[in-house]
């Protein structure tokens, strides 16, 4: 009988291990909302000196390892896209229970939130990544009208099904980024949208009414601060798709910051502040890109350092992971000036110079390379190109990996092992070809073709061509 009782307790201790280890494999692993939540349990206690709250206005637009590089200031974007005013409530109460910050900030476009209750997506953003509490409890229950709230609770009887969109990076810790663990919440934007001009907001008028529930649930962080005594911003991040009536909520905002003595920053009125550019700051209507970001965070560290004469905290101990973060953001930034160029001969010039010693790089001069119309063979040359590939064609392989020369019309053949996937460099009389992760990374059957890939972040950065048949036009 024994026996037969230990048997069980071994058996059910190993059934509910898989079910825990199959419940981390299905659950959702957004970075809106839910993986930004998710880290925040793992930030070491007391290292975080100011958190930032609200939609993706706050995890697209500000960006914590521009506030660290230059004013030595920890924080930590905690987010989640569309995010109404009460979950961004429940999230600043869950956040308190671990961390003491020296401010808090609350970005409010979501004021204009008119609807009592939002979409099951949204709600499972802004819920799914809390651990089970009481404040995870309530968040559900204001968000759902007390509909489903097991299911939210349990998470399981919601992404149960996801078993035919798993990928590789739902079995990997961080989903196989190898700087995952010191990510602060920032998502980069890497797009751009052209505007001719911003909105000009200065001569909006009056306020408008918030929604009784919107208004409550300001009214509800700003006595939750006070009564935690840290200090509160308030504030509206810029973007170019404000319209009058929005801006009107946003008067309204401030009139009640003013009310309670909080500070209230509303960039739609800033933009000269920020120097931003509407040609090219932001991703769309809604949104920062990375170079507006950039121009926000500094603008941002700078104004708190000076405001709440916030220590600078490189250096310490206690803060090891921002100063991963900023290095795997400082590599971001390069990886993404890096895909951008589309000139071949800037790029050739760049490739030498750029990652941080982290880039591999491969050039191949396929068919007929050279039209001889631009100084492609002493560009290359110049750039590290053996001159026996720069005047018959061949493959260059430069950078981490070492050096090695595949000259064309002969047989040649290279294996690299990257993090992720290899790379196959094939050469022989007939021709050149890469292959990436089961595909050709080959773009131009006349010309140049470049591939880099970056160790750092273990990801492709770039693969393109510049066609010699069309004045090296870049092929992506």
């Amino acid at each position: 009988m024994k026996k037969k009782i230990i048997g069980t307790v071994i058996f059910l201790a190993l059934a509910a291990g898989l079910l825990w280890k199959l419940n981390g494999v299905f659950s959702l692993k957004q970075e809106d909302g839910i993986v930004p939540m998710e880290l925040f349990y793992e930030q070491e206690p007391g290292s975080i000196d100011v958190m930032f709250y609200g939609s993706s206005h706050t995890y697209s637009d500000i960006n914590p390892a521009v506030l660290w590089e230059e004013q030595g200031i920890p924080s930590y974007d905690l987010a989640g896209s569309l995010q109404p005013l009460w979950n961004t409530y429940y999230y600043m109460k869950e956040s308190l229970k671990y961390q003491r910050p020296q401010v808090m900030v609350v970005e409010l476009v979501r004021a204009i939130e008119s609807r009592e209750h939002i979409e099951e997506a949204r709600t499972i953003t802004n819920t799914f990544g809390m651990k089970l509490s009481k404040e995870k409890v309530e968040n559900v229950q204001v968000s759902t009208a007390g509909e489903n709230v097991v299911d939210y609770l349990l998470g399981y009887p919601v992404y149960h099904t996801r078993y035919t969109e798993l990928s590789r990076a739902d079995f990997e810790a961080y989903q196989g980024d190898p700087n995952g663990s010191a990510w602060k919440g920032y998502y980069p934007l890497f797009v751009t949208k052209a505007f001719d001009s911003m909105p000009d907001m200065g001569g909006v008028a009056g306020s408008g009414e918030l929604s009784e529930k919107s208004e409550e649930y300001l009214r509800k962080i700003i006595a939750l601060a006070e009564e935690e005594g840290i200090p509160l911003v308030l504030m509206v991040s810029p973007y170019p798709g404000i319209i009058e009536s929005e801006q009107r909520i946003f008067n309204r905002c401030g009139e009640i910051a003013a009310e309670e003595g909080i500070p209230f920053l509303d960039f739609n009125q800033m933009y000269e502040e920020l120097d931003l550019n509407p040609a090219s700051d932001f991703a769309e209507e809604s949104h920062l890109n990375y170079r507006g970001a950039q121009k926000l965070s500094s603008w941002l560290g700078e104004w708190l350092k000076s405001e709440y004469h916030l220590a600078d905290r490189r250096g310490g101990e206690l803060y090891r992971s921002w100063d991963q973060n900023a290095a795997d953001w400082s590599q971001q930034y390069e990886n993404q000036l890096v895909y951008e160029e589309e000139g071949w001969y800037d790029l050739l010039n760049l490739l030498p110079e750029s990652g941080d010693g982290h880039y591999t790089y491969v050039i191949s001069l396929n068919g007929n390379y050279d039209n001889g119309e631009q100084p492609l063979k002493e560009t290359l040359v110049s750039t590290g190109v053996p001159q026996e590939i720069a005047e018959q064609g061949g493959v260059f392989i430069g950078g981490a990996d070492g050096e090695a020369a595949l000259p064309a019309g002969q047989d040649g053949f290279c294996h690299l092992e990257f993090e992720h996937s290899d790379l196959e460099i094939t050469v022989s009389p007939s021709g050149m070809e890469f292959i990436y992760e089961s595909e050709s990374q080959i773009r131009a059957a006349n010309g140049i073709n470049i591939l880099v890939y970056d160790h750092f972040t273990q990801s492709l950065v770039t693969a393109l061509g510049f066609n010699a048949d069309n004045g090296y036009a870049c092929v992506r």
